[in-house]
């Protein structure tokens, strides 16, 4: 059992191409609006949606599909489906997309999710979970954790085309997938190893009372430090920050043996850097086979959107992490 940490050099002229890409694209959002100075969360997911505030408009994948499910309280949960095209699926990846908790849907990573479907052979599943400030924490996580349940019954294989393989997630999506599968094992006496290949997890948070380098970032690039923990403040703020090392709330001080095999990929200009170097350390730790990626030259959703060279150098990365974990639960209880 080792931890491999992937330092991911660059070429010097590339991480040179990279940096002032981060600069420019930096000076553009300077001054954006952000979802809390809108007249409500909702206001500014609708103009993110149609593109009216510096993003560009969600592009859609007009093969996806939907379907709906019940939540424990009889919310509705939308799934969002993209099969591969060439290919019979391998398995079910459930995703969960970034946003903070509070921005974002299932139809907001389109063309990442397709070229993860295309490239691997796996049903990317995204998940419509609930979001702040509307709807804090518990009500997203238990959406994931029953979207979860529901792909490992009949009924849910049935509807999905494969069996359940992979979590996954970006940001708080990252946070979900973690804490998804620990809910798996500690609340439903699940053997998560033995039925999920791999949990992918892009820059997510796992320590709501924050890492060093969240504390310290000074850079604004898709995500700053007071922007962080705004994000943390919507979903969170009803749990005193002396409480929010349960590892319910910070998956960084849960119990983790048992887990299946992670990938922890980040960028090395990132607030929450240490979230995903602390976790992989800890995953280590706790007798799991642990990937750790720092990418150099790449910020916060450099995977889902858009930055280049950067870009395809992080889904490369995913790729070959799947690729070698493929089929391993199987084999872990042969």
């Amino acid at each position: 059992m080792s931890l491999n940490f992937q330092p991911a050099p660059v070429d010097p002229a590339v991480l040179s191409a990279r940096l002032e890409f981060l600069d420019g694209y930096e000076a553009q959002l300077k001054g954006s609006l952000q979802w809390n100075q809108c007249e409500s969360a909702a206001e500014y997911r609708r103009m993110r949606r149609e593109g009216l505030n510096g993003f560009p408009k969600p592009v859609l994948n007009p093969k996806a599909r939907t379907t709906t499910i019940s939540a424990r309280d009889g919310h509705r949960i939308e799934l969002r489906i993209i099969s591969p095209s060439q290919q019979q699926s391998k398995g079910v990846w459930l995703h969960f997309h970034a946003g903070g908790f509070v921005i974002g849907s299932n139809a907001s990573y389109d063309p990442y999710l397709t070229t993860l479907s295309d490239r691997l052979g796996f049903t990317m599943v995204s998940v419509e979970y609930r979001l702040a400030p509307e709807n804090p924490f518990p009500k997203p996580l238990h959406d994931c954790v029953d979207a979860a349940l529901y792909s490992l019954t009949p009924e849910g294989q049935e509807m999905l085309g494969a069996p359940l393989k992979i979590l996954g997630g970006e940001s708080a999506g990252g946070w979900l997938a973690v804490s998804t599968g620990l809910s798996l094992k500690r609340d439903h006496g699940l053997n998560v190893r033995s039925i999920l290949d791999a949990i992918v997890t892009g820059y997510g948070i796992y320590d709501m009372t924050y890492t060093p380098s969240l504390l310290e970032h000074k850079r604004d690039i898709i995500l700053s430090k007071q922007g962080m923990m705004d994000f943390v403040d919507a979903g969170f703020a009803h749990i005193p920050m002396t409480e929010r090392k349960n590892p319910l709330v910070s998956p960084l001080y849960a119990d983790l043996k048992g887990m299946p095999p992670a990938l922890f990929l980040t960028g090395a200009i990132e607030p929450l850097v240490d979230d995903s170097v602390f976790m992989a350390a800890r995953w280590f730790s706790a007798g799991n086979q642990t990937e750790l990626c720092v990418v150099e030259g790449a910020c916060h959703a450099f995977t889902i959107i858009r930055m280049g060279e950067a870009t395809e150098d992080g889904i490369n990365r995913i790729v070959s992490f799947v690729e070698k974990y493929i089929g391993t639960a199987t084999r872990q209880t042969s």
